[in-house]
């Protein structure tokens, strides 16, 4: 083999070794995948684009995307990308351009359309869902986090009309779609504390007003009127403002969001998670909060189902509130451990890590 030869297959083995990620925010799921790819030995290149609703910043962000992709795709094997929207394009016709394998990962608000409150790549008309679309049509594969993101949620369009699935608006996609769930440390996130009786949990990143009605606090608020000698805790209002034109029960407590380990100790303590979204893909909370024992509640809609299974309990949506009500004055002893072992046995590390290793 000459020296030339060489010093190709070199760079080629170098360009297998090195990953790009491309995302919007630093979300817990980004973070991981980042630092699973280092931990398999990748070298990790970030294009990170935060959202902007200003034309002058939107458009600097797509030729920021332009030249970093030019840059460190040349000298990639794979990219990853978190999400189809706009900051997905770019990125996806220069992998093209330089024989780059491409992953679209879909959590949840790109294959679904809630129209009643505007939510949802496929609710959205005109350039932002073809490109959406195009960004599909150019990847290599598409993962999505629950079988739901592809094949569509039943119960969440019977609930609340949102239509779902990608298959359902692509069907030529089918193909080219594997089911790949996000992976949880059973190893960090396992109880610290003793659970305190009567105590229900529920974490969400609320950020504007939408978020309240995507993650069911209403429903929460509902419930507790029900049930006064429970204490509710809500993580993750980020504005107290958000939350001022409802009548917030006196034993519902908002906390302002956490780090992860003091996370940790609140899931540790806290007997119950409850998950009462509309929407979800698969949630990172209540996974988390299962590996910490806490006795899951969950509407079944998308990933939610997937993730309890019979260790707690599924309901549906707001008509089915005394169900839930039953299920927390019966006070039932539950294991909570069968709740831990059911996310370590569907949701472990080394099965993502063995999904991106074989990229």
């Amino acid at each position: 083999m000459t020296e030339k030869s060489l010093i190709i297959l070199r760079l080629k083995m170098d360009r297998k070794r090195n990953s790009c990620i491309v995302y919007t925010l630093s979300r817990t799921f980004v973070i991981k995948d980042i630092n699973y790819l280092k931990k398999i030995g990748r070298k990790v290149f970030e294009i990170k684009s935060s959202p902007k609703k200003n034309i002058f910043l939107f458009l600097i962000n797509r030729i920021n995307e332009f030249f970093k992709s030019l840059i460190v795709l040349s000298k990639s094997g794979s990219v990853f990308i978190w999400f189809s929207d706009y900051h997905s394009f770019i990125p996806l016709v220069v992998s093209k351009f330089f024989t780059v394998k491409s992953i679209i990962i879909v959590g949840g608000y790109d294959a679904i359309s809630d129209k009643e409150i505007g939510h949802g790549i496929f609710a959205k008309k005109g350039l932002r869902q073809t490109i959406a679309k195009l960004n599909y049509y150019l990847s290599s594969e598409i993962w999505v986090v629950d079988r739901s993101l592809s094949e569509g949620c039943k119960v969440a369009l019977e609930q609340n009309k949102i239509k779902s699935g990608l298959i359902n608006w692509m069907p030529d996609l089918k193909t080219k779609i594997r089911i790949t769930p996000t992976g949880y440390s059973s190893n960090f996130w396992r109880r610290t504390k003793e659970k305190k009786p009567n105590t229900i949990l529920t974490v969400a990143n609320i950020n504007h007003s939408r978020i309240i009605e995507i993650k069911g606090i209403s429903l929460i608020f509902n419930l507790a009127k029900q049930v006064p000698e429970f204490k509710f805790q809500i993580i993750g209002l980020e504005n107290k403002s958000l939350i001022e034109t409802y009548k917030k029960p006196k034993n519902v407590k908002f906390i302002k969001p956490k780090k992860d380990q003091d996370l940790r100790d609140y899931y540790s303590e806290s007997q119950y998670y409850i998950q009462p979204s509309r929407l979800e893909g698969l949630p990172n909370a209540l996974c988390e909060a299962m590996l910490c024992e806490c006795i899951p509640i969950g509407n079944k809609v998308f990933g939610i189902p997937k993730a309890i299974g019979t260790t707690g309990l599924l309901f549906d949506g707001s008509r089915d509130i005394k169900k839930i009500v039953v299920f927390l004055k019966a006070n039932k002893k539950i294991n909570s451990n069968q709740a831990r072992r059911r996310i370590i046995n569907l949701f472990n590390e080394e099965k993502r890590m063995d999904a991106l290793r074989k990229v």
